[in-house]
């Protein structure tokens, strides 16, 4: 018999229950090691990517085109590859929601319940620079580390918002293509992960989340275009929270039906516990077309040239076709976004960033973002450095040290074995750092 003495005995009753003759199955996964994935990031990363980290790759993730199980020791996440946003360190059983909901480019989509990034992510690299992303974290704090993440896989056409789903549906009726809705859930998946969550865990928290995710779910039903998809995930193995909570939706919205419902069992598969549900909306009365119509875009104010003079100039110093660098710009007093085609109108929202996050104007000169380098190949710009990812040169910058190469004068985009990672400025053959000092590396 597994040790499972840290499981809530309402919890393995429950289970004991449930699952019938798999329930000792399921009890033995707990002596199992923690199964680890990543999911690379088709926005940066290619074959060569996959072939340069196989040596701590362990098996492909059977249900994700780009998820791959890898050797706990390898410590992917110090490696330049993570800086560079050449992947996503996630849980195997977690990438399944996005395959199932299987945006395409051109489409308009909501993540709903975002942070701390891992499904938006996905989302971003299916639509493939096409279509726009809106990922919503309503905590503040936890819409920080999402932001952040958007930012580190080079992502140019998300806006991130901090709301409640209810502000948000008063803005965006029948607007989404497609919506994600990875809800706030009771974590049991996550037991054999993190012994913690059992402690803030009880029958009463199950119901508190079920009726909670009733209300989300209602509000996305609100937010999804006729003929669009909804994709529902968890990550508990409570049937209040799962079929359950999907049946009652449905009851409430005839309107919607069942495409397809997958559960993961940690004793079933190399992941942890996991429930998605496919659903779509009815459209007999043909109106999607007219919402899509419909939809409100965000008005931008002209910006007078003036205030642009030091961006103008550093784009033409720096950028391979200035021009493309020149549309849908929007200043927030002195920070500058590029906003994706047909933005969605986010105008009173609290929006923590407005699409591609440019930079910053400051007197006399503009200060490039992180976010821009991210975003960038060596071909977009006029001066790269590559460096290879088991250099000395690499681990100095990522340390925040001074390069010594020969470069021309400039903004100079570092990247390693050819990936974006971030800015440096050259001057009289060094490159002064400009990789941000909260992501500076002081380990080995």
């Amino acid at each position: 018999m597994s040790d499972t003495s840290f499981l809530p005995i309402d919890f393995v009753n429950r289970m004991e229950q449930d699952l019938g003759p798999d329930f000792h199955a399921f009890l033995r996964s707990y002596e199992e090691n923690k199964i680890s994935a990543l999911r690379f990031n088709p926005i940066k990363a290619d074959e060569k990517a996959k072939d340069n980290m196989a040596q701590i790759l362990t098996g492909k993730v059977q249900w994700s085109k780009e998820g791959y199980y890898y050797d706990e020791q390898s410590r992917p996440g110090i490696h330049p590859y993570h800086g560079a946003g050449v992947y996503y360190i996630q849980d195997a059983s977690a990438q399944l929601p996005v395959e199932m909901l299987n945006p395409v480019p051109g489409d308009v989509c909501l993540d709903l319940c975002s942070a701390p990034g891992g499904k938006s992510t996905q989302i971003a690299g299916y639509l493939k620079g096409e279509g726009v992303l809106i990922s919503n974290e309503p905590i503040k704090n936890r819409a920080k580390i999402l932001s952040e993440n958007i930012e580190r896989l080079g992502i140019k056409n998300c806006i991130v918002t901090s709301e409640y789903p209810d502000k948000l549906s008063q803005k965006f009726i029948k607007y989404f293509d497609k919506i994600m809705v990875d809800a706030p859930c009771s974590g049991e998946g996550m037991f054999r992960k993190n012994h913690d969550a059992c402690a803030e865990w009880s029958l009463e928290s199950v119901q508190m989340c079920a009726d909670r995710q009733g209300e989300i779910l209602d509000r996305a039903y609100e937010m999804l275009i006729p003929g669009g998809r909804l994709c529902y995930s968890t990550c508990t193995f409570a049937r209040l929270e799962d079929e359950e909570a999907v049946t009652a939706f449905i009851d409430r919205h005839p309107d919607m039906h069942l495409v397809e419902e997958r559960r993961l069992w940690p004793h079933e598969v190399k992941g942890e516990g996991h429930y998605v549900a496919l659903l779509e909306k009815d459209d007999s009365a043909n109106i999607a077309d007219d919402c899509r119509g419909n939809r409100s875009i965000y008005q931008l104010k002209k910006i007078s040239d003036k205030q642009l003079v030091d961006y103008n100039s550093f784009i033409k110093e720096t950028m391979a076709s200035p021009k493309e660098w020149k549309s849908n710009l929007l200043l927030i007093n002195d920070l500058l976004y590029k906003l994706p085609e047909e933005c969605p109108d986010f105008e009173g929202l609290h929006v923590l960033r407005g699409g591609l996050f440019l930079g910053t104007l400051k007197k006399n000169r503009f200060e490039p973002s992180h976010a821009l380098a991210l975003a960038l190949t060596s071909e977009d710009v006029n001066h790269s450095k590559d460096f290879s990812s088991d250099s000395q040169e690499i681990k100095d910058y990522m340390f925040g040290q001074s390069l010594r190469c020969d470069v021309e004068d400039g903004w100079t985009l570092i990247t390693v074995d050819g990936y974006s990672i971030g800015w440096g400025k050259a001057v009289k053959g060094q490159i002064k750092n400009h990789y941000p000092k909260g992501l500076r590396r002081y380990d080995s």
